[in-house]
């Protein structure tokens, strides 16, 4: 089988850390933004995902 479609057989947690809601929100805030900031560098691609990442984000934005 080709190994892009064929999932782990397990996945083990090596360590696990307490992590509150606004800190998951922030962490999650940082990433959107790095995340789109290097889309807008590479210059184009496929935009459906940093587009439904961008409005999920906004959304939570709205949220608040």
């Amino acid at each position: 089988m080709d190994a892009a479609i064929t999932p782990p057989l397990r996945i083990q947690t090596t360590q696990a850390k307490a992590l509150s809601s606004q800190a998951a929100r922030v962490r999650l805030d940082d990433f959107l933004v790095s995340f789109h900031a290097r889309n807008l560098a590479s210059g184009g691609g496929d935009s459906t995902n940093p587009s439904t990442l961008r409005d999920e984000h906004n959304l939570e934005t709205e949220r608040r």
